[in-house]
């Protein structure tokens, strides 16, 4: 008898330290789970890309600071406004027999096919813009020089036209100061041709 009741006052006991173990450990555990880092959020899903989009990722641009960029003759650094990456390159328009200063983009073509070229000239503070800045595309279709107004379509992409470029660094774009006002060498940009 003797034996049962101290069986069963150890079997009491060590009930009671089990649930006095739990519920000190249970506490602890609701303690720490907002410590836990919570769970990442979902990556959105991919939307589709539109078809136009996948002609600007192999769209080139050359700013007058990047590579591909080569000036000759007096430039100076300049800020018009609106200009690509916040400055620009401008130099005096030369008459005919003067000494011109000149700025080239030459883009390396990963893919040769049909481009359509851009160029990018800031705002006219001073109105002392070229009216006829020649700007000149070198490609597999020749060499032709388009005549652009610094004046108007200022901040934004103008089309000089489509032409053909090899694969590699054939081709180019340059602008050269002999114009009836000051030239601007910003920005050109050739994107494949849809």
């Amino acid at each position: 008898m003797k034996l049962k009741l101290a069986f069963a006052t150890m079997s009491v006991s060590v009930l009671l330290t089990a649930c006095q173990s739990t519920q000190t450990s249970r506490p602890e555990a609701v303690a720490t789970a907002p410590k836990t880092a919570p769970a990442a959020p979902a990556a959105p899903a991919a939307a589709a890309t539109p078809a136009g989009a996948a002609a600007a990722s192999n769209e080139i641009i050359i700013d007058d600071r990047d590579p591909g960029f080569k000036s000759e003759g007096d430039w100076t650094l300049g800020d018009s406004g609106a200009d690509f990456k916040g400055g620009t390159l401008w130099a005096i328009g030369t008459s005919a027999g003067a000494a011109a200063s000149t700025a080239t983009w030459t883009p390396d073509i990963k893919i040769a096919g049909m481009y359509d070229v851009y160029e990018w000239h800031g705002d006219d503070p001073n109105s002392d813009h070229a009216s006829n800045a020649p700007f000149t595309v070198k490609s597999d279709d020749g060499t032709r020089t388009i005549l652009v107004n610094l004046r108007n379509n200022t901040g934004k992409w103008n089309l000089l036209g489509t032409f053909k470029f090899a694969a590699g660094q054939g081709g180019n774009v340059s602008v050269s100061s002999k114009a009836d006002g000051n030239v601007l060498a910003d920005a050109v940009k050739f994107v494949p041709h849809q």
